[in-house]
């Protein structure tokens, strides 16, 4: 399947609890059109592809290999008060990605890579101060075979 019917997947896996009877809020790329310039709401989450390799032969199979990175910006400032706070973030990250592998039956597999979560970071996104959060480095293995132009070899 192509990432425009997988990756508000991703999105909606990060509507974690924000451990104070909150959300995070998640930025969807395709179902609507909301991807930020700027952050005006903390703690949010922004989903991304930073590379694409395809996998196809003669006959053969036809998969996306897809890896991509999630930011979570959870607070305005880098105050260092919010560091126990900020560390049970990764387990709620880590349950939410092993709990849905398949991204509820689109792909073959979304796994956290072997970078895994790094942080707490101090972050920068568009104007806004500096402030804390973790980026999430995630890997996709998707099925295209059913993409436009491809026919297996039968």
């Amino acid at each position: 399947m192509s990432i425009e019917l997988w990756i508000d997947r991703i999105t909606r896996l990060w509507e974690i609890s924000d451990g104070n009877g909150g959300k995070v809020r998640s930025f969807r790329v395709y179902e609507r059109d909301e991807f930020p310039e700027s952050l005006s709401q903390f703690p949010c989450a922004i989903t991304y592809i930073t590379r694409y390799v395809p996998e196809y032969s003669l006959g053969g199979p036809l998969k996306g290999h897809y890896t991509g990175r999630t930011e979570f910006h959870l607070t305005a400032s880098v105050s260092k008060a919010k560091m126990p706070w900020l560390m049970l973030f990764l387990a709620r990250i880590r349950n939410a990605a092993a709990g849905h592998m398949s991204l509820w039956g689109t792909v073959d597999h979304f796994l956290l890579t072997e970078e895994g979560i790094q942080g707490p970071l101090q972050m920068a996104y568009g104007n806004e101060e500096p402030h804390l959060g973790f980026v999430v480095n995630w890997m996709v293995k998707a099925d295209e075979a059913g993409e436009v132009g491809y026919q297996p070899k039968i």
